[in-house]
């Protein structure tokens, strides 16, 4: 019986390798475009083919990184009534590239990156599932940019803050300061 099992575990990673191998000469054609995806923090190769094998790799069928977003299902959702904002949520969208990139944004929070900042950070307030597809837009909005124009992924240009954002730390660390007994002008 044990010789049997091992038979049949030789025969399926003859099959697995066979299948890898089909993979790659089918997606050849495609290593200049999953070049620049891949450099994206948490995104490997397997998931920048499966990328570009569901959005394809002209956006231009899609207008803007909005539009992407929402076809995809993890654009963010819009509850508003009377002036008062609710949380809403994400549509349902192509369950198959939510699919990826919710694994690319967990595995996104472990790098030192922006995109790990942002998921740590809205991990704290809204949990980490949410932070998962709010990171998960990020990912896929760097894509419809990196596709559109052709260029690799630059840390500095995501990495930015929001003059509010400046402004918020600007505070805190003066409070601290204060707390610490020191005076600034």
């Amino acid at each position: 019986m044990i010789q049997a099992s091992l038979a049949r575990s030789d025969l399926l990673h003859r099959q697995i390798a066979d299948l890898d191998r089909q993979i790659g000469e089918r997606v050849e054609p495609l290593r200049p475009q999953m070049e620049p995806l891949t450099s994206i923090p948490g995104v490997d190769e397997t998931a920048a083919r499966d990328m570009l094998a569901e959005i394809g790799t002209e956006m231009r069928r899609f207008g803007a990184s909005a539009r992407l977003a929402s076809w995809a299902g993890v654009c963010p959702g819009n509850n508003e009534s009377a002036g008062k904002r609710r949380r809403g949520q994400a549509r349902k969208g192509h369950r198959s590239v939510r699919r990826v990139l919710v694994p690319c944004a967990w595995a996104a929070r472990k790098t030192p990156t922006s995109l790990g900042r942002t998921f740590r950070r809205l991990a704290v307030r809204l949990g980490g599932k949410k932070a998962a597809v709010a990171v998960g837009h990020k990912i896929l909005v760097i894509v419809y940019h990196l596709l559109t124009e052709g260029t690799g992924y630059d840390e500095e240009r995501y990495d930015r803050l929001q003059p509010r954002q400046e402004a918020q730390q600007r505070q805190r660390a003066l409070k601290v300061l204060a707390r610490l007994g020191y005076h600034v002008n």
